[in-house]
């Protein structure tokens, strides 16, 4: 069967329930012509590729079409390699379906398995395991567990994902002159796994002032708040380094010129380092900066209505969803002790 991406133009892939708390700032984009002034938050296209297929790529130039007819001039060359590379690489494509919920829910289901046989057992040598009540405690102790497993993927989900949130990093950074913000999901329809694309628009000018500013006011009055949560804004990178001699190379007298046994092939070395993803640098550089890094995160959460709610909000639309700049202030530069990226 032959894979061909498709694309959900001027809208969600897929029905979005209206009754979610970010309809509001979701709304399907329309055809030009009605007169519709594009807001903050609005899905402007969705691009789905199968994961199961190879080769496989983004029907790029199809969204640049889209795009355009709502007046926004990106061309797919700035952004095209950018974000293939970043999330159709073969590795990331195997993360996204181990990840998938489907997958999540499997090993729910085989740990419950796993949990309940173990459980009872132990209680066979305390002669529990046959007496109704017995099984009753060890039935709910099992699910009490799966429970508490289904919770932590859950509380895991709500984290930026380095493996994938954040490799649109240079995607969004590129785009972000054109008030576009890549972020993406996966689904499964059927028994395939799709990847979705989305691209919403977002005028972060006013995210990037406020930024600016309150990076500004950390530098003056919490710097060492500031350089302790920027400080875990890294990613651990690997690169292969080029095995060199210690030694000289041998003179022509002394190597044989015919050697005796063919050596083994060497194994390629691995050099790794951190990546500082905001290094430091004027506020406005640092503020573009960190949108660039968790736009991809912050329209993930924003199309699948993820978003805390109730806080209020600066820059969008709707009264009951944040803007990325107050993501960012309450996430990634508040005093909240738990880790937001989810390595």
């Amino acid at each position: 069967m032959a894979c061909e991406p498709q694309m959900d133009p001027g809208g969600a892939a897929g029905p979005l329930p209206t009754s979610s708390p970010g309809w509001s700032a979701l709304q399907r984009g329309s055809p030009p012509g009605w007169g519709q002034e594009l807001h903050n938050g609005q899905v402007l296209t969705v691009l789905r590729v199968d994961n199961t297929c190879a080769p496989m790529a983004f029907d790029l130039g199809t969204a640049e079409e889209q795009l355009q007819t709502w007046g926004i001039q990106v061309p797919a060359d700035q952004y095209r390699s950018l974000a293939e590379s970043a999330l159709l690489e073969p590795q990331v494509r195997r993360y996204i379906i181990y990840n998938s919920k489907p997958m999540r829910l499997a090993f729910a289901v085989v740990f419950y398995v796993v949990i309940w046989a173990n459980i009872y057992s132990t209680s066979q040598m305390f002669a529990l395991g046959s007496h109704w009540a017995g099984v009753l405690l060890v039935t709910l102790a099992a699910v009490s567990l799966t429970l508490t497993l289904m919770l932590v993927f859950e509380r895991q989900q709500r984290k930026a994902n380095t493996n994938t949130d954040l490799r649109l990093t240079a995607a969004n950074r590129a785009l972000l002159r054109h008030r576009v913000l890549l972020g993406v999901t996966d689904t499964v329809e059927g028994c395939q796994s799709v990847i979705q694309l989305w691209f919403v628009y977002f005028d972060l000018e006013d995210c990037v002032q406020f930024l600016s500013d309150h990076i500004q006011d950390m530098k003056t009055n919490q710097e060492s708040l500031l350089r302790s949560r920027l400080s875990q804004l890294y990613v651990v990178l690997e690169t292969g380094v080029s095995p060199t001699m210690a030694e000289g190379p041998e003179s022509s007298e002394e190597a044989p010129l015919l050697p005796s046994s063919p050596r083994p092939q060497e194994r390629p070395l691995l050099q790794t380092e951190l990546h500082q993803l905001v290094p430091e640098a004027e506020p406005e550089e640092m503020a573009r900066q960190l949108l660039a890094v968790f736009g991809g995160y912050y329209i993930r959460l924003l199309v699948t209505s993820q978003l805390p709610q109730g806080v209020g909000t600066r820059h969008t639309d709707s009264p009951r969803i944040p803007c990325p700049c107050q993501l960012i202030e309450a996430q990634v530069l508040g005093t909240g002790c738990c880790p937001f990226l989810a390595r």
